[in-house]
């Protein structure tokens, strides 16, 4: 009987091995598909295009897709991050503005072609190194009806427009964004590029401008009013950098120990101050600010200090250090070494109406033989002057740059008076203005979209515009509030 069993078990396990499978089965040739290029590396400027046309053969190249893939790429806040793969492209052809971040390292840049109908994929790896042409030049800060941008002039005066908002789609400037500025902060921080808005600021990336991180980030403790609006290096002698934000100073904790900025300045008596958003610096007085609610110089006295004091009553001066009773307008660097200036100038307006005022301090000064506060004088003669975006000086002679309106104007301190040395079309006014190596670098705006437009002005030694004319214009701008020169 066991024997019959298992003779039965043989016969069913033959009979399913001569089974034939009959099922319904679409078989497809291979499809090898080979893509060549001219070259396997390929070098771009951020914002540039990238142009590859691969040569494709195969069986049927009628049923491919495509996607090009750069990677990795890493996240400018997290230096941690290992980077993702992120598509860039689906066609045939790349034809792609490259908003990468620009690095000496080389990206992978793969063009992966997959057959629909196998589902295989086939690869050519290449390599792209992305560079920049925002390492120096011109920075421009454009304000628009709902927000603001931030577009680029290189030294051969080619505009790169909206690069802020390229290099930062997730990170919008709002339309409250007033100051861009880049600063070599000589100091472990570098060179800093920020831009500030109400309520806060951004520093950027050196070569992209991508958002690198928020300007508290720069303390140890967000400062108690986060309204930045300066950051300066006075002079050679001064201590600095120092950060005036809502109405207060705030000093690096130790020039080369540290990167962050400690707490504010402490107040130098039982008014406390609230300092207008400018500084002077000099080897005598560390650096000199301006305490606007109580309309009064304060020092730091240099060194690490981080309090501020008050000036020692003094009648033998031009004016009083203690009871200047005016709104500052400005305050910049006058005659000498933009490093080590010989003067300082200050622009204050009259609270009640629109009469201004210079007053020259000597931060290298005393308070006999070379007095600090070493000069005033009512500001004659020269129209509109208290409405200018800015005032420049020169560093060789003693004259004010200023602009009311479409008009540019030149006062001269010794004649107390202006005369305009430029004129634009009417309507077309001027929005902001530096001053250069002995070139005016001015932003107009008409009103119109895209009507924005910057002019190089070159001085002559008489403080005229040399020949009448500039030298180079560039148009296409929004409405430019603010610029700066940047030096990678």
């Amino acid at each position: 009987m066991k024997h019959t069993i298992n003779l039965l078990l043989l016969l069913i396990l033959l009979g399913a091995g001569c089974y034939k499978d009959k099922g319904n089965y679409d078989y497809h040739p291979i499809n090898d598909i080979v893509t060549t290029v001219a070259k396997d590396s390929f070098q771009v400027n951020q914002f540039d295009t990238l142009r590859i046309s691969p040569a494709i053969a195969g069986l049927d190249t009628n049923r491919l897709s495509f996607e090009w893939r750069v990677y990795p790429i890493t996240d400018p806040g997290n230096s941690l991050d290992p980077g993702k793969i992120v598509v860039i492209s689906h066609d045939r052809n790349l034809n792609q503005p490259i908003t990468l971040k620009p690095r000496s390292a080389y990206y992978n840049l793969d063009f992966v072609v997959k057959d629909t109908v196998t589902g295989v994929n086939y690869f050519k790896y290449m390599f792209v190194q992305v560079g920049t042409v925002f390492q120096t030049g011109w920075m421009l800060l454009e304000q628009m009806d709902s927000k603001a941008d931030i577009s680029f002039i290189t030294p051969a005066y080619a505009p790169y427009h909206g690069v802020y908002s390229a290099s930062n789609p997730s990170s919008p400037l709002p339309a409250s964004a007033r100051k861009v500025m880049s600063i070599s902060t000589q100091s472990l921080l570098g060179t800093l590029n920020m831009v500030y808005f109400d309520g806060g600021g951004y520093t950027l990336d050196n070569t992209s401008l991508q958002v690198i991180g928020n300007y508290t980030k720069l303390f140890y403790a967000a400062p108690e009013l986060v309204q930045p609006y300066e950051m300066i290096k006075p002079s050679f002698y001064s201590y600095g950098p120092y950060a005036l934000c809502g109405g207060k100073v705030y000093g690096l904790n130790g020039l080369f120990a540290s990167k962050l900025f400690g707490t504010a300045f402490t107040q130098p008596d039982s008014q406390g101050y609230t300092l207008a958003p400018f500084a002077a610096g000099g080897s005598s007085f560390g650096a000199i600010f301006f305490d606007q609610a109580h309309h009064r110089f304060l020092y730091d006295g240099g060194g690490t200090s981080t309090s501020l004091k008050v000036f020692p009553q003094n009648t033998t001066m031009a004016y009083n250090l203690n009871n200047v009773p005016l709104q500052m307008l400005t305050m910049r660097a006058g005659l000498g070494l933009a490093i080590a200036p010989t003067n300082w100038y200050a622009v204050f307006k009259n609270e009640t109406n629109d009469s201004c005022f210079l007053y020259t301090l000597n931060a290298n000064g005393n308070f006999t033989t070379s007095p600090v506060a070493a000069a005033w004088q009512p500001i004659l003669n020269s129209p509109e002057v208290q409405r200018s975006p800015d005032y420049l000086f020169s560093s060789t002679v003693k004259q004010m740059y200023y602009a009311a309106d479409n008009k540019l104007y030149v006062y001269d301190m010794a004649a107390n008076q202006s005369r305009i040395i430029y004129q634009f079309a009417s309507g077309e006014n001027v929005t902001a203005l530096k001053l250069m190596n002995g070139v005016i670098t001015l932003a107009t705006w008409n009103g119109q979209s895209g009507g924005g437009t910057v002019y190089y002005l070159p001085v002559a030694a008489t403080g005229d515009i040399s020949n009448n004319t500039y030298t180079q214009k560039v148009t296409g701008f929004e409405k430019i509030v603010s610029l700066t020169y940047k030096v990678g």
